[in-house]
């Protein structure tokens, strides 16, 4: 009876944190934008799943949860989060969704999103700070927060070009039809590394960097404990490094 009792005592170890992980596992809905956006997003039929969907895979992996995709339009999306149809928000930052009336409750930080302009080459220039483009047009994506040079298109120091997304804002610049946009450098790099655009491109230096944070439904804040453990745990042994690393 002796051996019977350490058994049972000791196989309960080894199975009840597995037990306890499953039964606390949860299904959330997280937002895709309809439209690609490698390295981050890519279009259903490629083999390449891109950073967010490897994040989350790891994060999966993690806390046992189950994260559905759902595809939508950029301001559907953005709807559905408020309405608390959509329980997260990938990739984001307070500072981008202030103005939101649900702005939700965010991770820890797991990355950077950096902002750059980005040159048609024949206009290339040092310049990337707002004060450069003092009567200049620049590109930008209608919809977006544009923190360091927002002042300077609201009261018209710098005229804005908006377009619906960075893809039709690297058409008009390769059209040379635009001397200059503004839109992510993960984004730039990869379309310039991937499409060979390296002669007809040129990235500036970074004029704006935030913290990269899960942005939760607050129905749902008792997951953001368990996310924070998961990112820390994925930031020290390298897992996200290693994922932003494949496609860089």
């Amino acid at each position: 009876m002796k051996y019977i009792t350490i058994w049972f005592v000791f196989v309960f170890s080894i199975i009840t944190p597995y037990f306890a992980k499953d039964c606390a596992a949860e299904t959330y809905r997280v937002m895709r934008y309809i439209e690609s956006f490698p390295p981050y997003y890519f279009p259903k039929s490629s083999f390449q799943s891109g950073i967010v969907k490897d994040i989350f895979a790891a994060l999966s992996k993690e806390t046992g949860d189950t994260f559905e995709f759902v595809s939508l339009p950029y301001k559907r999306a953005l709807y559905q989060f408020v309405t608390g149809k959509i329980d997260i928000e990938p990739m984001a930052n307070p500072a981008w969704r202030s103005h939101s009336s649900v702005p939700g409750i965010y991770s820890i930080p797991f990355g950077v999103s950096e902002q750059i302009v980005l040159y048609n080459a024949k206009y290339a220039q040092p310049a990337y700070l707002p004060e450069d483009f003092a009567g200049e047009t620049v590109g930008t994506v209608a919809g977006y927060t544009y923190p360091v040079f927002g002042v300077y298109f609201a009261d018209g120091r710098i005229k804005e070009h908006q377009l619906k997304s960075e893809n039709k804002l690297i058409q008009m610049l390769i059209a040379d039809r635009l001397h200059q946009a503004i839109m992510n450098k993960d984004f730039a790099l990869y379309r310039i590394k991937t499409e060979q655009l390296k002669d007809q491109l040129v990235v500036s230096k970074p004029c704006n960097s935030v913290p990269m944070m899960i942005r939760v439904h607050p129905s749902r804040k008792d997951a953001l404990p368990k996310f924070n453990k998961a990112i820390k745990k994925l930031l020290e042994d390298g897992t996200i490094s290693k994922i932003y690393g494949q496609y860089r």
